[in-house]
C-alpha cells in the first residue's frame, strides 16, 4: 500500500499504532514505520478433546482401627482388593462417566481447550475402602513375648543366684558379731547367711524389660492389635487434546507458540466448545459405552483467530511482521530501536566509563525509562521487556542496564566516598573510646568470655549497620536531588565503596581491640 495511506484492517492499524508508540521519543520518527502490504484474514482452527477412563489407586497402611469418615469397610485384605477391582470395573463400564467428565471439564476456565495430558477427577465417583485386620506380628494380642525373660515375667535374682539368701552382709559370713567378738551375729544368728536383700528371699525378680507383664507392646500395631489397610480409588479421566491446524502460515504458528494454546481464551480468540454430533446421537439412542482404553472424543472446539501478515518498512529496514489474535500479539519485528538509540547508548557508555554527562544520554524515552527502573531497584531484563517486548535486542538491553548502573555509581561516587571515609573515622573514634579507654573492660568484668565476645560482635555489627544506613541515605539523597521526578527504592546499591567501608570498620575494631590497654577476655584467650 501507499506510504501515506493508513491501513483499513483493524489488526494492521493496531499493530502500526503500537510500533509507532515504541518509536516515539526514541530517536526514530514514528512516520518512518510504514505498512507496505497487508493480508488480513480470520482462521478457523479446530480441536478435539479425547478422554480415557482413569482409576488411580493409592494404598496406605497404619496401626490401629480405621481413622476418618467416609470409608467403606470390608472384612479382609482379599475383600479390599476385590472391592477396588469391582469399583474400577463398574466405573469404566458405567454409561454416564463421559457425561460426568464433560460437565467437570466445562467448568474449567478453558472448557478443556488445550488440556493435554491433564487429569480430571470425579470425587463423587471415587471412594476409600478400608479393612482392619489382626496384626500379623502379635496376632491381635497387642503384646509380643518378652525376649529378656522369654515370657516368664521374672528373672533369677542376680545377687543370690536364685538361692534366696546371700552371705551375711553384717558379719561378712563369719557368724559372729563384729562389735562383740565371740557373740553370734545379730543379723544371721550365726548361720553366716542372711535373706537376700534384693529378692527378699523370693529367689526371682520382675523382668526389668516387661516389668513382669511377660510381654512388650507390639511395635507393628503399636499395641492396638489391629492393622488397617486403606485403598483410595480416584476415578476420572485423562485428557488428550488434538489440534487440527494443517496448512497454517508459519507466522501464525509462531504466534500460537508465543501465546500458548491454553491462553487463547484470554481475549486472543473466540473459543467455542460443543458435543460432537456422533456422541449426541449415541446418547439419544442409548448406545453402548465405548470400549475400555479407547479414547472418546467428548468435545469439539472451533477457534476463530484473526491474523494479519504485514510487509513493513522500519526506516529502510524491511521485514514481514505477523499479528495474531484480537489482542494483537506481534512477532517478526526487527530490532529497529537498536540503531535508533545507538547515539544515546554511546553517550551512556561514555558517562559510565569517563566523564560524560548522564543527562545527555537520557534524552530519549527508552533510556529514561530504564533509568527509572534502575533507581527503583527493578534493573532486570524482564522488567525492560514489559515496556519493550520487541524492537530492542536482549544484548542491547543488557548493555544499557550495565552501563546505567556504572553511570549512576559514578554520579554518586564522590558523595559515597566522602560518607564512607566519615563513617570509618567515626568508627575509629568510637572504638578508641570503648576499648582504649577501658570502657568495654569495665563493663565485661566478671563476665564469661563468650558473653564478652557477643557484646563486641554486637557493637561492631551496630556500627556497620549504622554506617550502611548513612551511606544508603546519602546515595538516595544525591539521586533524589538529581532526578526529583523519579521514584527511588529504599535500598540503593552501595557498590565497592560500601563494601570497602564495611571491611574497614571491622578492621578498625579488631585492631583497636588488639592494641587496647586491657584486651577483651576472648581475644586474650585466643592469642594465648
Amino acid at each position: 500500500m501507499n506510504e501515506t495511506t493508513q491501513p483499513s484492517h483493524p489488526l494492521a492499524t493496531r499493530a502500526l499504532q503500537r510500533l509507532r508508540r515504541l518509536a516515539s521519543g526514541n530517536g526514530m520518527e514514528p512516520a518512518a514505520i510504514q505498512i507496505l502490504e497487508t493480508q488480513e484474514t480470520e482462521f478457523i482452527i479446530k480441536g478435539e478433546l479425547d478422554v480415557s477412563p482413569m482409576c488411580d489407586v493409592e494404598s496406605v497402611s497404619y496401626p490401629g482401627l480405621v481413622r476418618g469418615k467416609g470409608r467403606e469397610l470390608v472384612e479382609s485384605i482379599g475383600a479390599l482388593q476385590q472391592a477396588v477391582a469391582k469399583h474400577k470395573s463398574e466405573f469404566r463400564e458405567s454409561p454416564d462417566w463421559i457425561e460426568d467428565v464433560t460437565k467437570e471439564i466445562k467448568t474449567h476456565e478453558t472448557q478443556g481447550w488445550g488440556m493435554e495430558n491433564a487429569k480430571v477427577t470425579l470425587p463423587e465417583k471415587s471412594a476409600i475402602y478400608a479393612a482392619s485386620v489382626l496384626c500379623p506380628s502379635c496376632g491381635g494380642g497387642k503384646m509380643l513375648t518378652c525376649t529378656q525373660c522369654n515370657g516368664q515375667g521374672q528373672m533369677t535374682c542376680a545377687q543370690c543366684q536364685g538361692q534366696g539368701r546371700e552371705t551375711c552382709y553384717h558379719c561378712g559370713g563369719r557368724g559372729e558379731n563384729p562389735q562383740q567378738p565371740g557373740q553370734r551375729c545379730t543379723t544371721c544368728n550365726g548361720t553366716r547367711f542372711a535373706v537376700c536383700r534384693f529378692c527378699q528371699g523370693r529367689r526371682y525378680l520382675a523382668c526389668p524389660t516387661c516389668n513382669g507383664q511377660r510381654g512388650t507392646p507390639c511395635t507393628t500395631c503399636q499395641g492396638t492389635g489391629r492393622i488397617t489397610h486403606e485403598a483410595t480409588v480416584t476415578c476420572g479421566a485423562e485428557t488428550h487434546f488434538r489440534l487440527k491446524a494443517e496448512g497454517l502460515p508459519s507466522g501464525l504458528r509462531r504466534g500460537l507458540e508465543r501465546i500458548g494454546l491454553a491462553n487463547l481464551h484470554k481475549g486472543h480468540a473466540d473459543v467455542t466448545a460443543q458435543m460432537p454430533p456422533e456422541e449426541k446421537g449415541a446418547k439419544e439412542k442409548g448406545g453402548e459405552p465405548p470400549k475400555e482404553g479407547a479414547p472418546v472424543p467428548i468435545l469439539h472446539y472451533e477457534v476463530k483467530l484473526p491474523y494479519a501478515e504485514l510487509r513493513m518498512d522500519f526506516g529502510n529496514k524491511k521485514a514481514v511482521v505477523s499479528v495474531v489474535g484480537k489482542r494483537c500479539a506481534i512477532s517478526g519485528v526487527p530490532n529497529f530501536l537498536d540503531d535508533a538509540l545507538n547515539p544515546w547508548i554511546e553517550k551512556l557508555r561514555v558517562a559510565a566509563t569517563h566523564t560524560g554527562n548522564l543527562n545527555e544520554a537520557i534524552e530519549v524515552r527508552a533510556l529514561k525509562e530504564i533509568l527509572s527502573l534502575t533507581v527503583a531497584g527493578k534493573d532486570r531484563t524482564d522488567e525492560v521487556r514489559k515496556l519493550y517486548p520487541f524492537g530492542l535486542s536482549a544484548q542491547t538491553i543488557d548493555g544499557i542496564l550495565s552501563d546505567m548502573r556504572l553511570a549512576l555509581n559514578r554520579a554518586t561516587l564522590k558523595t559515597r566516598a566522602t560518607m564512607a571515609i566519615g563513617c570509618v573515622v567515626a568508627s575509629a573514634l568510637i572504638a578508641y573510646i570503648i576499648f582504649m579507654q577501658g570502657i568495654e573492660a569495665r563493663i565485661t568484668m566478671g563476665w564469661k568470655w563468650y558473653i564478652g565476645l557477643a557484646l563486641d560482635i554486637a557493637l561492631t555489627g551496630a556500627m556497620m549497620a549504622a554506617s550502611w544506613a548513612l551511606l544508603n541515605f546519602s546515595t538516595r539523597f544525591v539521586l533524589q536531588r538529581r532526578f526529583p521526578q523519579l521514584k527511588l527504592a529504599l535500598k540503593q546499591k552501595i557498590g565497592k565503596t560500601g563494601r570497602s567501608m564495611l571491611a574497614a570498620i571491622v578492621t578498625v575494631f579488631l585492631v583497636t581491640m588488639f592494641f587496647a590497654t586491657i584486651r577483651p577476655l576472648w581475644l586474650a584467650l585466643l592469642i594465648h
